[in-house]
């Protein structure tokens, strides 16, 4: 399986989401250490953008459809050794990944002034 999957986010739309649904929204979306890593950044709004940008991209990228229930919490956005954006994937949305015959997930972010982008493609 090979795919590709690229996502845009504004983020002022992102601060407004969380403002508006809070830790609703980053509950269900976010894991706990995606959280903690957020806070700890310089710029959570940022971090939370590109992580969802991410997500979205990998939904993408493996050509999952909305009907799948993809639970995005099981799409970990991490930082690798040389602080080199990452992709993990868990649970269910690791073993459909699998049966795709996916076995490596590539992940780029890019910012600009008031977006993040993220282009992952699955291998």
């Amino acid at each position: 399986m090979n795919g590709i999957g690229i996502d845009i986010i504004e983020l002022g739309r992102m601060d407004e989401t969380i403002q508006r649904s809070g830790k609703v929204f980053l509950k269900r979306v976010f894991s706990e250490k995606e959280q903690q890593h957020a806070r700890a950044s310089e710029n959570p709004i940022k971090f939370f953008a590109s992580a969802f940008a991410a997500k979205e991209a990998v939904f993408k990228a493996l050509a999952l459809g909305w009907e799948q229930e993809v639970n995005f919490r099981e799409i970990g956005v991490d930082r690798g050794q040389y602080g080199e954006p990452m992709v993990n994937l868990y649970g269910t949305l690791r073993a459909r990944a699998s049966a795709k015959g996916c076995t490596r997930v590539l992940l780029s972010l890019s910012y600009e002034t008031n977006l993040a982008l993220a282009m992952v493609i699955a291998l």
